[in-house]
């Protein structure tokens, strides 16, 4: 089969490889209908996550078709169309029955961990807990976005506690970022700033209902605390930059609370001498993993609409040009899929 091989440092390569076969009595095959690229993948491309090996297929944003079952997968059926979060988990460690899947101590992510799913097949781990069917009325442009665009961009959200009336900034309004606009919406905020230094996602977030702050003309800071008298009651940061963060913690009222999803490749320091006076509550971490079926039948019911975060769209061969768009065209790019 073909898939996308990275070499961290150096690119990526479409390679001819081995179909994955079932290893486990719960695993399932799955044949690969769309993937996307994360910009998590990108970072694995310029060799700024530690964990990718020289080789790896990445890819852990996908949709698929089941072609085969281990003996132990009950719910699955050959057939089927499904997509699974970007990590999978064991189900019966400590973390896992707390509920917390994002925690387990046994799980990994694909294209890091194992293999991933930017090639033409996938095997899907403890595929009976891990996979979720898509239902009919969506399509496979909205339901590759669910269960890590969306359902992270729900987790900024639910971490920053958003609630009926409150107000809302969110730095970096890339695909994450579109997902807590969306999701602060849906949980009432009664105002969503969207910050970002790029004039096409503004104006993507502006079509989601965000109030737009182009940080290169304005200080945002500035805007909200004018705007709001007080600072806002949450802030998310989606963008992994130190200074999107310094400008999250500013932003908020005293007792507001911060929200980190971004990924960070240096330190922060925590302004404590302040923030001892403010009260403020920062919670970081990746996406809770387990809501993915309720997030689909937000999709499923039309109350969200993902497709328009795709901008690109790249038969699997062309991956490496796919890869320099997504990279290097910021200025009208969102998510680039891939199809095999």
């Amino acid at each position: 089969m073909k898939a996308v091989r990275v070499w961290p440092g150096r690119g990526v390569e479409v390679v001819d490889v081995p179909r994955p076969a079932i290893q486990e009595p719960t695993d399932a095959i799955l044949r690969i209908t769309a993937a996307a690229i994360c910009g998590s993948d990108i970072h694995a491309k310029n060799g700024h996550i530690p964990g990718i090996k020289p080789g790896s297929i990445l890819g852990h944003e996908f949709v698929g078709v089941v072609e085969e079952v281990g003996p132990a997968v009950r719910r699955l059926r050959p057939g089927d169309r499904v997509t699974a979060p970007p990590a999978f988990w064991c189900g019966s460690c400590p973390e896992c029955r707390r509920g917390e899947p994002h925690h387990c101590r046994y799980g990994g992510v694909y294209g890091e961990h194992v293999q991933g799913a930017q090639a033409e097949y996938l095997r899907l781990i403890n595929a009976d807990i891990t996979a979720s069917r898509i239902p009919d009325s969506v399509s496979d442009e909205e339901a590759v976005l669910v269960p890590d665009v969306f359902q992270t961009g729900f987790h900024a959200a639910y971490e920053a506690r958003v609630s009926p009336g409150d107000t809302v900034v969110i730095y970096g309004v890339g695909p994450i970022g579109i997902g807590a606009v969306i999701s602060s919406l849906i949980m009432g905020a009664s105002r969503v700033y969207a910050v970002d230094l790029v004039p096409f996602r503004l104006q993507v977030a502006k079509e989601y209902g965000a109030v737009p702050i182009d940080a290169r003309e304005e200080d945002p800071v500035e805007v909200v605390r004018r705007d709001t008298g007080v600072g806002a009651d949450a802030a998310i940061e989606a963008a992994g930059s130190t200074a999107a963060l310094s400008n999250a913690v500013r932003s908020v009222r005293r007792g507001g609370r911060v929200s980190v999803v971004g990924l960070f490749h240096e330190p922060f320091v925590l302004p404590m001498q302040d923030l001892s006076f403010y009260g403020i509550t920062i919670s970081a971490g990746l996406a809770h993993i387990g809501r993915v079926d309720q997030l689909m039948r937000l999709v499923e019911d039309g109350r969200v609409r993902l497709s328009r975060l795709i901008t690109h769209r790249f038969p699997l061969e062309r991956a490496p040009e796919a890869y320099e768009v997504a990279e290097k065209r910021k200025d009208e790019v969102l998510k680039v899929l891939l199809k095999p």
